[in-house]
C-alpha cells in the first residue's frame, strides 16, 4: 500500500452471519465484502460502482467503522482504524464524514435544521459558545447554497435536493478530510442530481477533500472521480482512472456495464452492441467457486469456473481479476 495515501484498505472482509433454528446457531454466512483491497490518495474521488447488493455501501461504511470489518486493515493517515481504541476512533471520526443515500431518513425530523448541522459541532468541541456555533451554522448553509434564515425550519419542509445539502453541510462541520458519498443523488430528481454533483466538486476544490464516491450511476462517476473502482458479488474486478475506465475496459462485467449507458446520439445508439447478461447475480451467502462472475459471464472458460482470479496490475496503474487478461 502507497505510503502517501490518506486510506489504505487492505483484505477488507465484512461477513454477517446467517443464524437459524431456536438457539440461533450460526449456519452461514452472507459475504457483503470479501477481501478487497485499494488505496485512496488524498484530494482524489475515487468512484465505486457495481449492481445494487454488489457491497459498495457495506464496503463504505467498514471504512469508517460504521459496520466493523470480519477481516483486514483499513488504515487512514497510517493508523489502522479496525484495532483502535474506542476513544481513538471516536477521535478520528472527526476528520471522516458520510453523506447518506436517503435524505429524507438521514434526517432526524424532530430537529431543527441548525440543530442538525450544530450535532457535529457539539460532539466534537470543534466551537466554543453559542454565538460561535450559530456563526459556523450559517456558514456553512450558505456554503452549500441555503439560506441560514431557514435554520429554524424542519427536514420536512425542504425539498429532496435541499434536505441533501442540509445533509453535505453537516457532513463539513468537523472540517474532515475524507466523506464518503453513499449514492448521494441516487434518491433526488434528475433535474437537482447535476446541482449536487457540481456543489460537490467545488467543495472538493475549494476544501481539498477526499471522496469515496459511491453510486450505480456511471455517467456521473465518469465526471466526478479520479479513479473508479468496480465491484461484483463483494470483490473488486477492476480498477484505473476513470478516462482509461471508460476509453479502455479490460473486465468483461465493466465492458457489460459501459454498454448500457445511453448515447444522446440516436444514429450512434442504434448502432453500437449492448452486452446482455443472462441469470441474476449469485447470492453472496452462497457464491459460486472460482470467478463469481463466471456464472454470467459470456467468455467464461473452465479456468474461470474452478479457479478465482487474482486482483492483479495487467497496466500499469489498471488492476484487474480476470484469466483472461
Amino acid at each position: 500500500m502507497s505510503e502517501a495515501a490518506l486510506v489504505a484498505v487492505d483484505g477488507l472482509a465484512v461477513h454477517f452471519p446467517i443464524r437459524s433454528g431456536l438457539l440461533g446457531r450460526t449456519t452461514g454466512a452472507i459475504k457483503a465484502v470479501d477481501g478487497i483491497s485499494f488505496t485512496i490518495a488524498k484530494g482524489e474521488t475515487l468512484g465505486m460502482v457495481g449492481e445494487s447488493g454488489c457491497g459498495k455501501t457495506t464496503a463504505g461504511r467498514a471504512i469508517l467503522q460504521l459496520t466493523r470489518p470480519t477481516a483486514g486493515r483499513v488504515a487512514f493517515r497510517g493508523t489502522d482504524l479496525v484495532t483502535q481504541e474506542p476513544e481513538a476512533l471516536r477521535r478520528t471520526r472527526r476528520h471522516m464524514q458520510m453523506i447518506f443515500q436517503d435524505p429524507y431518513a438521514s434526517l432526524n425530523p424532530q430537529m431543527r435544521v441548525g440543530e442538525i448541522i450544530a450535532r457535529p459541532l457539539r460532539v466534537h468541541g470543534v466551537t466554543r459558545g453559542d454565538a460561535d456555533e450559530r456563526g459556523t451554522v450559517a456558514t456553512l448553509m450558505e456554503t452549500v447554497g441555503l439560506n441560514p434564515s431557514l435554520r429554524d425550519r424542519y427536514p420536512h419542509e425542504f425539498s429532496g435536493g435541499q434536505r441533501q445539502r442540509i445533509g453535505i453541510a453537516r457532513a463539513l462541520a468537523t472540517n474532515p478530510d475524507l466523506i464518503v458519498c453513499d449514492e448521494p443523488i441516487s434518491a433526488l430528481d434528475v433535474s437537482i442530481q447535476a446541482q449536487i454533483v457540481n456543489l460537490l466538486e467545488r467543495l472538493r476544490e475549494e476544501r481539498g477533500l477526499t471522496y469515496l464516491f459511491i453510486a450505480h450511476d456511471l455517467s456521473m462517476v465518469r465526471y466526478l472521480s479520479t479513479r473508479v473502482a468496480v465491484m461484483y458479488l463483494g470483490k473488486l474486478v477492476e480498477l484505473t482512472s476513470s478516462a482509461e475506465l471508460y476509453a479502455r475496459p479490460l473486465h468483461p462485467y465493466t465492458q457489460a456495464l459501459l454498454s448500457a449507458i445511453p448515447i444522446p446520439d440516436p444514429v450512434l445508439e442504434r448502432a453500437r452492441q449492448r452486452i446482455l447478461l443472462e441469470g441474476d447475480v449469485p447470492s453472496p451467502a452462497n457464491p459460486p467457486p472460482g470467478c463469481r462472475f463466471s456464472t454470467r459471464c459470456p467468455l467464461a472458460t473452465a479456468r474461470c469456473r474452478q479457479e478465482e482470479p487474482a486482483f492483479r496490475e495487467a497496466e500499469p496503474g489498471h488492476f484487474v481479476a480476470c484469466h483472461l487478461v
